[in-house]
């Protein structure tokens, strides 16, 4: 971390992690890694702005990505019925649900990289999407940070760098298992919430057998217009 450091200096490698951060989603490459650098090498105060900020234009990006190719996608989901009924229901209801379900969606284990662009074919306006995106990344933002920082602590015990007393060592112990048990926990809470919604919603269709809104009957739930442009963000 040093080299790297005294190599490029820290504002580069600020850069170059918000960058990794907004672009990998668009590619669809897990951007795990990139966190856990910025907790190694910024900690939880820098280390978190930067998380933020890169994965929030991480979220964006697909997003308007997505609406260029709405149609492909909504074709795509069919062939993942279930996954297609589960983000289905994220653009449903007002928009304090609209936000709880993706702040929910980040927390569970659905892949956020396919929910970016998934999100497109529901009728999920974009103000919801971005601010429960936000919400949904910052138990994830410490927990990553956390691990990284844990990651270097051991590093630097395993290479002489640093000598790690038995309160310390006691105390990583702990707080591994800590933030291992609230990463479950996050998880379990995200998926049992989720399974409620959508066994509401199963409720409800069954008695409203003249809900339309289902993507595998393949029809979107919400047109937008084929241009990119303000309205089509701020609808």
């Amino acid at each position: 971390m040093q080299w790297e450091a005294t190599t490029f200096g820290r504002p580069v490698l600020a850069l170059v992690l918000v960058a990794s951060l907004a672009f990998f989603p668009v590619f669809l490459i897990p951007s795990g890694p990139s966190m856990w650098l910025a907790g190694m090498i910024f900690g939880y105060g820098i280390g978190f702005v930067i998380i933020m900020v890169g994965t929030t234009i991480g979220m964006i990006l697909p997003y308007l990505i997505g609406l260029l190719f709405r149609d492909r996608i909504h074709q795509w989901l069919k062939r993942w019925p279930h996954k297609a009924e589960m983000i289905r229901l994220a653009g449903e209801g007002s928009w304090f649900h609209q936000f709880k379900v993706v702040a929910l969606f980040r927390v569970s284990p659905f892949p956020y990289t396919i929910f970016n662009y998934a999100i497109v074919v529901t009728s999920m306006t974009f103000w919801p999407y971005l601010c429960g995106s936000v919400a949904g990344m910052v138990p994830e933002a410490f927990i990553y940070i956390y691990s990284g920082r844990l990651i270097r602590t051991l590093a630097d015990a395993r290479y002489g760098n640093l000598h790690l007393t038995t309160v310390e060592i006691i105390y990583n112990i702990i707080s591994f298992i800590i933030a291992v048990i609230t990463t479950i926990a996050f998880t379990v809470y995200a998926k049992r919430a989720l399974d409620e919604i959508k066994k509401a919603d199963t409720n409800r269709i069954d008695a409203s057998p003249s809900d339309h809104g289902s993507l595998e009957k393949g029809k979107l739930p919400l047109e937008r217009p084929k241009r990119l442009n303000f309205s089509s963000i701020s609808s």
